[in-house]
């Protein structure tokens, strides 16, 4: 592939995944809110609508553990295209369900498919990126922009399509993985000068991989406290909103600006460098959400609500794209598995953070998960502070020459 080809605009490598993040985001949003509306229709019990919930983060979680790894072994591409005929095959599979157990039985199946999507995705964006550390930073934010759209507009085209026939919503996330699955084929694995954040004769003499491995640990446990809370808040708001007697459209839309709050932070950092290799970003993130989390604790409005779950959603941007940026920043080796464990870390919060929210909820009410979630948080930053502190003098001593940007050309890409 040559340069002029590198740069054909949204025909370009990186831009295509991203095109292909924006459509599985939209799809997963899609049978996520559907097999909810599914289980209601099916008129399962309680306990089953939260297995629904449950089923999908939890094999999503333990399969990110394995794929990564795969796909450093047997390429992007192949773990990517099962993924889209799997994920097809399940939710076609949905509208065909009889019983709230058969629906219960696939939704797991979709949550490993799923699994075997995003860590290699991500690992692939860093390897047909072309411009060094500037890039990949602009690329990550590009591409994380991307998965939130299509999270924001999933679950309302699902309502839509729902109107239309039970089946509509599965349908139409089908054909999308299925789109996907032949646009996948349209992508190199890798293009000449991609791959590396930095170029190697500029990391040298630097000792920056130690540092980011350091600070890998750190992010990594500061996204879990992000997703943590937002897990919850899904769980806990709309049974808040419900009892504040909101109209559902609303409960959906106050919800929503958790990933504003994440999208503004997306395209502030995808054109800022200098907080990587600093403890403060993500010190302040965990801030920022333990702040949101006290404020929905006393919140009794709806754009008190609004407030809090912003600030949740800037911290979270600020967590998860440190998470992502060190996962694929500078080493070729195992990035597959690096990312495996950042989503498998963002699937665990996902997972534990509506399990932990509906046992408080039924032993000290609705509110209470707020104030936990908080503690959460502080407490997850006491952890971070004290894994720097920790951190070998000489790795500590390199973090102001990593943290510095190296002159390096920019691709258009």
């Amino acid at each position: 592939m040559n340069g002029s080809e590198r740069r054909s605009g949204l025909l370009s490598p990186a831009h295509r995944l991203m095109i292909a993040a924006f459509v599985m985001d939209l799809a997963i949003a899609m049978i996520g809110i559907a097999v909810q509306f599914m289980g209601n229709a099916l008129d399962a019990r309680p306990m089953i609508l939260g297995l629904l919930g449950t089923a999908s983060p939890a094999a999503y979680t333990l399969g990110c553990l394995v794929t990564g790894r795969l796909s450093d072994k047997f390429g992007r591409r192949l773990l990517n295209s099962a993924s889209c005929l799997i994920c097809a095959g399940a939710w076609l599979a949905m509208t065909q369900v009889k019983t709230p157990i058969q629906l219960l039985a696939l939704v797991p199946i979709s949550g490993a498919a799923i699994s075997m999507f995003w860590p290699p995705l991500q690992a692939w964006l860093s390897e047909v990126t072309v411009g060094g550390r500037r890039q990949l930073i602009r690329n990550i934010g590009n591409f994380n922009i991307s998965w939130t759209v299509g999270l924001m507009l999933g679950p309302p085209i699902a309502g839509l399509a729902w109107d239309l026939s039970r089946a509509a919503p599965f349908a139409i996330a089908a054909v999308g993985a299925l789109g996907l699955l032949v646009m996948l084929q349209t992508i190199p694995s890798e293009v000449e000068g991609g791959g590396e954040a930095v170029p190697e004769d500029a990391l040298a003499d630097r000792p920056c991989p130690e540092v980011s491995q350091h600070y890998l640990h750190l992010a990594w446990v500061a996204n879990f406290a992000s997703w943590f809370g937002r897990g919850m808040n899904i769980v806990v708001f709309p049974k808040l909103g419900t009892m504040m007697e909101l109209p559902e459209r609303y409960i959906g839309v106050v919800i929503a600006t958790f990933l504003a709050g994440q999208l503004l932070m997306f395209a502030y950092l995808r054109e800022r460098t200098g907080w990587q290799y600093r403890l403060w970003p993500l010190l302040a993130a965990l801030g920022a959400g333990a702040v949101g989390w006290v404020i929905a604790w006393f919140a009794r409005d709806p754009l008190t609500f609004v407030l809090a779950f912003a600030l949740g959603g800037m911290g979270a941007g600020v967590t998860y794209v440190s998470s992502l940026y060190y996962s694929l920043e500078g080493r070729t080796v195992s990035r597959g598995a690096r990312t495996g464990i950042h989503e498998a870390v963002l699937g665990s919060g996902v997972f534990l953070g509506p399990l932990s929210a509906g046992a408080i909820a039924g032993y000290a009410g609705f509110r209470a998960p707020y104030i936990v979630t908080a503690g959460v948080f502080v407490l997850v930053a006491a952890i971070v502070w004290g894994m720097w502190r920790r951190m070998p003098k000489d790795v500590a001593e390199a973090e102001e020459e990593c943290s510095a940007e190296v002159p390096v050309e920019v691709s258009g890409e």
